[in-house]
Formats: structure tokens, sequence, C-alpha cells
């Protein structure tokens, strides 16, 4: 009777744990489920937890992660609107939108990702033809125009994307630029003209701003100079008519003493310190030396 009621109790677990796997199914979070009867979609679940199904061959369920994915594409080789070669690599970023499109074109992450991969390959030759090299790789800011060659890429595969394959893409952006060697050289070439340039053109800037402030520095020294020399001949003119009004007040008040003292000076003057001359003792200004003044 036991060994019956043992076997009749792991036989009832048994068909409950195929009935529980066969009608039930469990969605984790970030995740969609498309449960198809005989092939035919029937509806598509979003929510998380547990949910029931028919067990196969009746229904069947595909699960996808509905999150944001980033694909990295593929290397290529392609040409600018300036005939010159570029290796380019762009990301992608982009998340299931119609699920139903997406299980009926791709059914999973791996081929969807080839579609994209081709998406924006046929995108990016399309876009960077209309494009010069300067646009990517240049010294002067003005010249890069990356962020409207990303917007244009997106723009033209956005569409295309969900359409065909029910994928919404947030982004496409620019990963990686690789030159060949003939045109990393023409590179290096153009920025170093580029950088001469810009070095001739501060220099340029240089010597206008240092001749301005010497044309500036030699107005104010000219005119401090004239300034200084007004002053000048003006505590001249002051000097010498304090020294005029000096020498005719000492001549009144003792002509002969006056005309003394200025031969004297006149004699000192001529003279010198080491001078040997010859003159009639009644000679002015020797005539003093008589002492008949």
């Amino acid at each position: 009777m036991k060994q019956r009621w043992l076997r009749l109790t792991v036989g009832s677990i048994v068909v409950g744990i195929i009935l529980i796997y066969g009608f039930t199914f469990i969605l984790y979070e970030g995740n969609l489920a498309v449960v198809t009867r005989f092939g035919a979609p029937r509806m598509i679940i979003r929510e998380a937890g547990l949910h029931f199904k028919l067990p196969w061959p009746f229904e069947k369920i595909y699960t996808f992660d509905r999150r944001k994915h980033c694909y990295d594409t593929s290397y290529i080789e392609t040409l600018t609107k300036d005939k010159k070669n570029i290796i380019f690599q762009t990301y992608v970023v982009w998340s299931i939108s119609d699920s139903l499109r997406f299980l009926q074109s791709t059914g999973d992450r791996k081929t969807a990702e080839l579609n994209l991969d081709s998406l924006v390959i046929n995108a990016k030759n399309g876009v960077l033809g209309r494009y010069n090299l300067s646009a990517l790789v240049s010294t002067n800011p003005e010249e890069l125009r990356l962020n409207e060659i990303e917007a244009e890429i997106l723009t033209e595969v956005a569409q295309p994307a969900l359409n065909r394959y029910g994928i919404k893409i947030f982004q496409v952006g620019l990963k990686r630029l690789g030159l060949p060697y003939a045109n990393t050289r023409y590179v290096l070439d153009q920025m170093r003209a580029e950088r001469l340039k810009y070095v001739e053109q501060l220099k340029a800037e240089g010597e206008r701003d240092a001749s301005l402030i010497r044309n500036e520095a030699d107005v104010k020294v000219a005119g401090l100079k004239s300034e200084g020399m007004e002053k000048a001949a003006k505590i001249k003119g002051e000097a010498e008519f304090e020294a005029a009004k000096i020498y005719a007040a000492a001549h009144q008040q003792n002509p002969k003493f006056f005309s003394f003292l200025r031969k004297l000076d006149s004699t000192e003057k001529i003279l010198g310190d080491k001078s040997i001359l010859i003159f009639r003792s009644d000679s002015p200004p020797f005539d003093i030396l008589d002492g008949k003044e």
C-alpha cells in the first residue's frame, strides 16, 4: 500500500512538472515574447512574469531582448568627395520596435546586426561621397562636419531599418577613422601647411601690433620731448631773466667793481688751467692786470 502511494505521488509530481513546463513559460524583465500557434503569430507579451501557453507543437515561444544594443559595424574603405580613400567604422545603437516584423525578417540578434551592417555601409558610401576629407580630419574646427555626417547616415538608415526589420535606430556615430598611407601623408602635409599658415598669420598680427605699439611709443616720446624742451626753454628763459636782473642790480650798485669781476671771469674762461697767451696789458680784459682800474 505504501509503495503504491509512493508511486502515485512520484507520478503526480512528474505529471505536474510536465504540465507546468508544457503549459507555462517565464518572461524575464527586459525581454518580450512572440507566441505563435501552428506557425502563425497569436500574441505579443511584454510584461515580465509567468504566462500560460499551449504545449509544443501547438504553440511556440520566441523570446527577444528589447533593450538597446550597441553594434560596431565592419570596416569599409570608401571615397570622399575630393577623391580620398578612408577606412571607416561606425557604431549603431538600436532596439526592437516591431517584434513581429523582427521575427519574420531576422529572427535573432546576429542576423539583425548583419542586416544593419549592410544598411549602414550603403548609407556611409552615399553620405561621405558628398563631403571632402577636411570634413572628417582638419585642424580648423570650422571645416569639421562630423555631426552633420552622422545625422545624415542616421536619417538614411532609420526608416528602412524600421520598415524592413522592425528595428528602431537611436544613434549612428563615428567610432574609428583610418587612412591609407598615401592619405595619411596627404593629411599630415595639409595639417603642416595649415599650421604654417596659422603661424604666418600670428607673425603678421604680431608685427602689426608691434608696429602700432612702436608708433604709439614714438608719438608719446616725441610729445614728452617736446613738452620737456618747452619746459626747459621756459625755465632757462626765466633763469636768464633772473640772472640779468641780478647782473643789472650788481652793476647799479658798483659799476667799476662789477666790470672788474666780469673781466676776471672772462679772463679765467679764456685762459683755462694751462694756457699761455701774450697780449698788450692795456687791451681789455687784460687791462686789469696793470692795476689802473
